[in-house]
């Protein structure tokens, strides 16, 4: 007596021979969802939510207090995050990938005219200093009955959001008794490029020492325009200490300062702080304030960045080498600390925040970083070979979706057509982490995942000539109906007997069998298909329908014959072997299969 039962299943485990898999593990698992534990197909995507330019390959949802939109990007890697503060009025959005510098914007300008594509226009990120000293002259004569205070002005410039940039050089010392005498300051306008810069006033402070020490405090607050002021204020009159001392702006397209290229990565961390990186730097924010990136703040590693995400800890530098994890609650005071994996990053796309973790393409296996600990999670399930082989590390697109990783990539060449595209799941949720792959005609250009619902959005075309993409939600189809999901294919391992066993019985149990779309009895695409393998040598290929659960009927495709049975029961040719193995086909979750030698096993069973 022999029987094979599996009532909980899994993926497949490719680094492993067919004979020796585990049971719940599959020679292949396709368009699977395994959280049940059933073989579940997963569901269609949704039709096209928005529709945008031909060349998108980046996008974002952008909700604001006017009309939720779609902004689009034609960079593949563009990373937009909104501003830290809660309730802000100006509903900002920051943005680094885009260009040759970091960007944001706020609503009037992301949304301008309504008119797409979005966002319409932008500001650069970061507030320049100054590129003039201003000049000072004091006109009347020095009271003779007080100390002179010795003086010195430096200004800065502020947007219309209240973003201040670092100051000017000081100007010369000068003896003062405000007193008896005014100062006038000259405050020149900005000598560099002033293209996306939103200049919006002037702030002037003055030196002035203390108890302890000398501070710049300010004088005044004028718009832009203004050339220059006057002033007389007594020491104790001067306001706020200047702030911005070391608020510089992240870094941009200057190739001197720069040579590795501007920010990328922009991420978001605790605190209100932001992160991003160019070349072997991580740079930091201060908190709240994402257009002031201080040098004191960046940190140097000793590979180059590839990418960057963050856990509730810290930030996790995915590298060319080592991965490294910065943690602290300051970013004036962050530690980098070299994880213990020798894993570098091969693709930055396929970085994705798992929450606890983040997951990544090393060149082994599917690797993850949470904290300092670092291991291959793909390691026994796929070899290296097999994971450079079949699983394109360095050309997916990963994304999280409802706790699961997914990765999509296009074939694209020969033996494949270049409308070949595929992808494939990594379950981490699952007692045994479960392992999909992925069947699809449309090529995935980019997508972004909704924090707030969950739902993957993915950007969708026929080929990379179209002329506009779709915007889809994955596994957005609702409703019923078997073509609402793709078809499930499951295979088991190969059951080996001690020697050579006639199996006379296949049972498989679903939630049910429909008939074929359109009640046609030649299309088989849609009824449940099983398929029985002896020695290696197809046994049995049967389409299971019915009307009813109770009606049930065994097609056979070749004779476009049909009998019915009461149970999804069906007989074996007879057949002696010692290697057997089953297949599923199915729009519909099937719950359990079963070979037996006898219909007393399937009953006992």
């Amino acid at each position: 007596m022999a029987y094979f039962k599996r009532d909980r299943f899994s993926g497949i485990a490719p680094g492993v021979a067919p004979n020796l898999l585990a049971e719940q593990f599959a020679q292949i698992a396709e368009n699977i969802d395994f959280e049940s534990g059933s073989i579940a197909p997963i569901r269609n995507p949704s039709s096209s939510v928005e529709t945008v330019g031909g060349s998108t390959q980046s996008i974002y949802y952008y909700e604001n207090s006017v009309q939720n939109v779609w902004l689009a990007f034609d960079d593949p890697l563009v990373n937009v995050v909104e501003g830290p503060i809660p309730g802000d009025t100006y509903e900002r959005l920051y943005w680094t990938g885009d260009g040759a510098f970091p960007k944001m914007s706020v609503q009037t300008r992301i949304y301008g005219d309504g008119t797409a594509p979005f966002p319409e226009n932008f500001w650069r990120l970061g507030v320049p200093a100054p590129d003039s000293t201003p000049s000072v002259s004091i006109a009347n004569t020095l009271d003779d009955t007080v100390t002179p205070d010795d003086v010195s002005y430096v200004y800065t410039f502020v947007t219309a959001y209240g973003e201040e940039g670092p100051p000017s050089e000081p100007s010369t010392v000068s003896e003062f008794t405000p007193s008896t005498q005014t100062a006038t300051i000259q405050l020149p306008a900005y000598g560099g490029t002033s293209t996306y810069i939103n200049f919006a006033r002037k702030r002037i402070y003055r030196s002035n020492t203390g108890s302890t020490n000398t501070t710049f405090q300010l004088v005044d607050d004028v718009p832009y325009a203004t050339p220059s002021i006057t002033d007389n204020r007594a020491g104790s009159e001067l306001q706020e200490v200047l702030p911005s001392e070391t608020w510089i702006g992240p870094p941009d397209d200057d190739t001197t300062l720069y040579p590795d290229g501007p920010l990328l990565g922009l991420t978001p961390v605790a605190n209100g702080i932001f992160a991003g990186f160019t070349g072997k730097r991580l740079c930091l924010s201060e908190p709240y304030l994402p257009h002031a990136w201080p040098i004191s703040y960046r940190i140097t590693l000793e590979e180059d960045i590839v990418g960057i995400g963050t856990t509730a800890n810290g930030v996790v530098c995915l590298t060319n080498g080592k991965p490294y994890f910065v943690t602290g609650v300051d970013p004036s005071a962050m530690t980098a600390l070299q994880v213990d994996l020798a894993q570098a990053c091969v693709n930055r796309a396929s970085i994705v925040d798992m929450g606890e973790y983040i997951l990544y393409a090393g060149p082994d296996g599917l690797c993850a970083v949470s904290g300092t600990e670092g291991r291959v999670v793909t390691k026994g399930l796929i070899s290296p070979e097999q994971w450079n082989a079949d699983f394109s590390p360095t050309t997916i697109k990963a994304f999280r979706h409802e706790g699961k990783y997914i990765a999509f990539y296009n074939l694209g060449s020969a033996p494949y057509a270049s409308t070949d595209y595929r992808g494939w799941v990594f379950d981490p949720r699952a007692d045994e982490a479960a392992i999909s792959t992925i069947t699809s005609d449309r090529q995935v250009y980019g997508g972004w995942n909704n924090p707030k619902t969950g739902e993957l959005s993915f950007i969708d075309a026929l080929s990379s000539t179209s002329t506009s993409r779709d915007i889809k939600i994955w596994e957005g189809s609702v409703g019923s109906g078997s073509d609402k999901r793709r078809p499930a294919t499951w295979k088991s391992k190969k059951v080996v007997f001690p020697a050579p066993t006639s199996i006379s019985w296949v049972y498989v149990l679903a939630d049910n069998y429909p008939q074929p779309i359109s009640g046609n009895p030649i299309n088989y695409d849609y009824v449940l298909r099983i398929k029985v393998w002896a020695d290696g040598t197809l046994l049995a290929d049967y389409h299971l329908s019915s009307d009813n659960p109770h009606d049930l009927k065994i097609n056979t495709p070749a004779s476009l014959t049909s009998s019915q049975v009461a149970e999804p029961v069906m007989r074996l040719p007879a057949k002696q072997a010692r290697e057997w193995e089953v297949q599923v086909q199915t729009h519909k979750p099937v719950r359990e299969i079963c070979l037996a030698q006898t219909l007393d096993e399937l009953k006992a069973t």
